[in-house]
């Protein structure tokens, strides 16, 4: 693959900055402290060893923190986003579907620290489920990438549109469609259709809100939730409807799929609601009346994938 460009996308390496540390430290105990002081400086390497393997290589790049992202990517051949999957999916929302992205876990889970701490916290670090490399691997899978190699997966993201108008940011995880206080009652209608057709009965709804995600978000919420798991290259969205109150005869279509050939059409109906995108960094108001259509009709993303996911394809 002829690459020359190169973004190196950043997680924030002050996420534990050491002036909050030491404020937390009167009220905080030292292993606590310690834990939060190694996973900055864990990041920190990470960045500057990433950063020394790119100098080597005959390349352009430059390193542009994540949250400084405020309009598309473009001109650059690759984006290797170093953090977790929250700075792949920062990556996804700005890149089409030509700019491939290789997720590199910066600071990932130890599991002799999280048993030594278990019966004190949670010592868990970055998931890194969608990184396909991290520092062990990094300079392996970039230079299988420069010499084509190792190639991206094709990854479905979720299409939004309001009143037909199409959000310009696409989902590569979930979104959820609540009122502004999660907690609080929502009220909507959705029915699924295909070629403009309706294919299911119209769902009225009194709940916590709706879920639709895409086959690499349904390891997150969706699953957390009772959803089940989708083969990661899957083309379908998975739906669910949260906490639904007394669904009676619609019970069945709480929860379904939406097939590539199929959307949802759904109808908000309380005063305001808000559609969270991949989390709640990316939000859209919606008002009583507004129609929000959910498919699979956006561009695909190109991910470069961890083995173990693509294994898990080919079984």
């Amino acid at each position: 693959m002829a690459m020359k460009r190169v973004l190196l996308l950043l997680k924030p390496f002050d996420v534990y900055p050491a002036n909050k540390l030491e404020a937390l430290s009167h009220t905080t105990s030292p292993q606590i402290l310690n834990y939060l002081e190694s996973r900055r400086k864990v990041h920190q390497d990470a960045i500057n060893f990433c950063q020394a393997i790119l100098q080597k290589k005959s390349i352009q790049w430059k390193a542009v923190p994540r949250n400084n992202l405020s309009q598309p990517i473009k001109n650059v051949d690759l984006v290797v986003a170093v953090g977790g999957d929250g700075t792949v999916l920062r990556a996804s929302h700005f890149v089409d579907d030509n700019i491939p992205v290789l997720g590199v876990n910066s600071d990932p889970t130890q599991i002799n620290e999280v048993e030594q701490f278990n019966n004190e916290f949670d010592a868990s670090r970055s998931t890194g489920h969608l990184c396909a490399a991290s520092v062990e691997n990094f300079e392996q899978v970039f230079d299988g990438i420069l010499e084509g190699q190792i190639i991206p997966s094709e990854l479905t993201r979720i299409s939004i549109s309001v009143n037909s108008f199409r959000l310009s940011t696409y989902a590569l995880n979930d979104i959820l469609i609540a009122h502004p206080c999660p907690a609080a009652l929502s009220r909507f209608s959705f029915r699924i259709k295909k070629e403009d057709q309706p294919f299911s009965p119209l769902v009225n709804c009194r709940s916590s809100g709706l879920r639709v995600s895409t086959a690499a978000g349904s390891t997150a919420a969706m699953h957390s939730a009772g959803g089940f798991l989708m083969p990661i290259l899957s083309q379908g969205l998975q739906y669910m409807v949260r906490e639904p109150i007394s669904p009676g005869v619609v019970s069945n279509f709480m929860h379904g799929l939406i097939k590539h050939d199929q959307m949802m059409d759904a109808t908000w109906s309380f005063k305001d609601g808000i559609v969270y995108i991949d989390g709640s960094h990316v939000c859209h108001t919606i008002h009583f009346g507004d129609r929000i259509e959910i498919s699979s009709r956006a561009p695909i993303l190109k991910l470069f994938l961890p083995t173990k996911l693509l294994s898990l394809e080919q079984t």
